[in-house]
This record gives C-alpha cells, structure tokens and sequence, in this order.
C-alpha cells in the first residue's frame, strides 16, 4: 500500500498541466482534496455520495490521475454504464493507459484500467483469473449495492492499495448498511439539493396532480388491474401530459408505472391513441434496452423514434438518457430514495441546450 499510494500522490487541484486533457472542476476538486486528506491521514478506503449527473465517474478518473495507479478496476452493474465510464475514464487519462473491458465474453485481463460488471466478476471461474494485489485501486459504481452476495465475493477477493465506492444513494430501503465497507469513510458529498444549487442540473417543474375516481374509487397502487387501465384513466392521462408539456416540441419522456402488466396494458393504450410508447420490465435483456432508449434519444423527424418508455423500477438508476424532458409518476412510492432515483433521471443537462424537465406526479409522492 505504501509503494502504491503514498508516493505517487499529487495535490489534488495541482494535476500535471496537459493541454488535451480537461481539468477537475471547481466541485471536482473539492472532491480530490477531501480524498486526498483521508490518503494522508493513511485510510485506504472511502466512499463517494454523489447525486446522478453531477460527474462522479469524472471525478474518480481524476483521482486515478492524481493517485498514479497503474492499474484499475472499475466495477457497474450493466454493460451499458461500463462502456461509458470507459470513454469517460479515456477522456480524462488520455492515451497512455490500455483500456479493456471484462464483460460477458470479452475477457480481457491484461489492460491497466479494466471495466467490469458485477454479474461476470463474481462468477467464481471469472474471478479466479486475478490475484489479491492485481489492482492499484478499484472502485465500485453505485456502491449502495455492495451489500449484495456478487459483491462481497470480489470485495473479499481482491486486496486494493485503495477501494473507492461511488453512490447517488448510499442509504438503502431494506436498511442494510454499506458504510462499513468503506470503514465509515464518506470522504465527500454532494446531494441533490446542493447540485442543484450549483446549477450542475437542469431546474424542474413539478406537478402534483389528482389521480381520477373509476367507479368511486381513486385509483391508487392498491387499486384493480381494470381500473389503472380504464378508459378514463388514459384520458386523464394523456390530457395531463398534454397540459403541462415539456420544453421541446417532442417530448421524450419515462413513465413509471406499479406493474410490469399495468405498464404493457398502458403502452398498447397509449399507442392506439397516438403515441409511441414501449413498455420495458426486467425480462428485457441490455440489447432490448439499448434499443428503446436510442430510440427515445433519436431525431424528432424519426419515424421509429419513442414518446415514451413505460417500465416500473429498471430505470430507477445507473442509466444516463440526458435528452429526458418529462418524467411522470403513475406509482407511489414510500421510499425517498427511489423517488429521488427516480426524479434524476430527468435532471441530466444537454450540452449546449437549454433543458428544463417537466415532472407529473399522479400518485401523490409530493404529500409526503
């Protein structure tokens, strides 16, 4: 650990000046200091509460950067993300490092900075490939997870010079702790209201709206299948989402539903109606996937292009579609974090866009 860590490390705000590389923003560096404090007082292990699209895989490239580790592993839980933090990590570090991923069939072990999911890495066949001390430093993306089985397998397996965990939502609904796997450390934070303070998010309008009576019933979670499908639910809905918009011409927007079968039912209606829908559950495989939301990001004048994406909770976090304008909520949820998770979906900025995401709440979540 002393070898790997102690010498190499930069002050955090003074990285090596290289023009084609970007710097650590203001934020950023508030991040590195405070890591590189924990390194000094000789911790080896931290955690990271940063809120979607505030530019935490940014921030662990820098720390990369500035700690000097030859070699790194990066650990998702979908390819999708993987892939992106590899372009992210080669935006930062340049092309000095040999980059890999080891995902699936592509088995790549010899590059310094290796991308992995969870789901191959704890495959014990897999995990076998690599000794204890392989890694510089590996870091663990939505580390709120880390509690689980697979993780704690490769968590056990491999003996870092630093283990850093990265999570919007480091609480957790069925109450397990994940601190003390990065022995209590939370070397920085940046929440949701502080980002958007910073003005790292686009704003939102947020509207609570009352769901309809069907047969003198308010429709709710509880509520018969027939009723959250009925005829008069969809009006209210489509006139709804008509209301109030979003800051486009074409909206792009998720709807988060209480069942897989409400979601499906909902999406056929939507589609008789006009709209594009699709309807997503945990059955649908990465590729699935990965082709509704190309199809949610494409051009306005795609005749195969998507309204909206109707699913229930795969799409609570780990997924980046920044081009979202409208989020609506068709389920309740006692869980802040979930409805957190959910509500920053939407909160990404464009590049060189001006954005605002309108927000449609039809459960009720505001009330509490």
């Amino acid at each position: 650990v002393q070898d790997v860590v102690q010498p190499f490390w930069s002050e955090p705000t003074k990285l090596p000046a290289d023009p084609k590389l970007p710097s650590p923003n203001a934020m950023q560096q508030e991040g590195l200091a405070a890591l590189h404090e924990l390194l000094e007082s000789g911790e080896r292990k931290a955690l990271v509460v940063s809120a979607t699209g505030t530019g935490k895989t940014y921030l662990a490239a820098f720390f990369v950067r500035n700690l000097k580790a030859k070699r790194v592993l990066f650990v998702v839980h979908r390819e999708r993300i993987a892939r992106q933090a590899m372009e992210s990590f080669r935006h930062v570090l340049g092309e000095g490092f040999s980059y890999g991923v080891y995902i699936g069939g592509e088995s790549d072990t010899s590059s310094d900075i290796l991308f992995s999911t969870v789901q191959t890495l704890s495959r014990p066949e897999r995990l076998a490939r690599f000794d204890a001390d392989d890694f510089d430093c590996v870091i663990i993306d939505e580390s709120h997870r880390a509690g689980a089985n697979s993780y704690r397998r490769f968590l056990d397996h491999f003996n870092p010079g630093f283990l850093l965990g990265m999570t919007a939502t480091p609480e957790r609904t069925d109450g397990l702790d994940i601190f003390p796997l990065f022995d209590h450390n939370v070397a920085f934070e940046i929440r949701l209201q502080r980002a958007l303070d910073e003005d790292m998010l686009c704003p939102f309008h947020y509207f609570g709206v009352s769901d309809i009576t069907v047969e003198g019933e308010v429709v709710d979670d509880s509520s018969d299948f027939n009723k959250l499908t009925a005829k008069a639910r969809v009006d209210h809905i489509l006139d709804r989402i008509d209301r109030y918009g979003s800051c486009s011409e074409r909206v792009r927007g998720l709807m988060f539903c209480s069942r897989n079968e409400e979601a499906a039912q909902l999406s056929d209606m939507l589609n008789i109606r006009g709209l594009r829908t699709l309807a997503l559950s945990g059955s649908d495989g990465e590729d699935a996937r990965e082709q509704a939301i190309a199809r949610l990001e494409s051009a306005a004048n795609d005749p195969f292009g998507l309204d909206y994406i109707l699913t229930v909770d795969i799409f609570n976090e780990g997924v980046d579609i920044p081009s979202v304008n409208q989020v609506v909520m068709l389920r309740p949820t006692q869980s802040a974090i979930v409805f957190v998770q959910q509500l920053g979906r939407g909160l990404r900025k464009v590049e060189g866009q001006e954005k605002f995401l309108t927000v449609i709440d039809f459960i009720g979540n505001y009330e509490r």
